[in-house]
């Protein structure tokens, strides 16, 4: 028991310590994917009033910022696994082999192979979440598009 709570604090520590980049960019993500969803939310309540009024501003700002914001969060996905690959980089360009060093060896793999686990943690949970709004967004989108393109008509 006493080992797995050894690893525990060991992969707390990680995360707080030297895969603090692969945290900043799980934040990052996250603020992505909450813009992302309350500027889909926007164009869906706005849809009638759209259509009364004909802003076409309005329409086009939703429409860009709803697209960009979507773009950067399925991009962030796609580097978590690159940051989780550099940490490791980092971490075995570090050890000192000829040294004999065990203290200094099993640091560097430790951090070779957490950034490895956060990097592939954090973007199947990304993708999950990914996969849950994608179509909501999408759909929004398109709504947008459409209605942009009435109205420029």
């Amino acid at each position: 028991m006493g080992i797995y709570v050894d690893a525990f604090y060991k992969l707390k520590e990680s995360i707080l310590g030297n895969d603090f980049l692969i945290l900043m960019a799980a934040l990052v993500a996250l603020a992505f994917m909450l813009v992302t969803l309350s500027l889909a939310n926007s164009i869906k309540r706005r849809t009638k009033e759209w259509k009364k009024n004909k802003n076409v501003k309005f329409s086009k700002f939703l429409l860009r910022g709803t697209s960009r914001f979507y773009t950067l969060f399925v991009t962030m996905i796609s580097i978590f696994p690159l940051l989780g690959m550099l940490g490791t980089v980092i971490g075995l360009l570090g050890l000192d082999l000829a040294s004999g060093d065990m203290n200094n060896i099993k640091t560097n793999f430790f951090v070779a192979l957490t950034s490895t686990a956060w990097g592939i943690i954090f973007s199947v949970i990304f993708k999950v979440l990914h996969a849950w709004i994608a179509d909501n967004v999408e759909e929004q989108i398109e709504t947008a598009k459409k209605m942009t393109e009435e109205f420029e008509q």
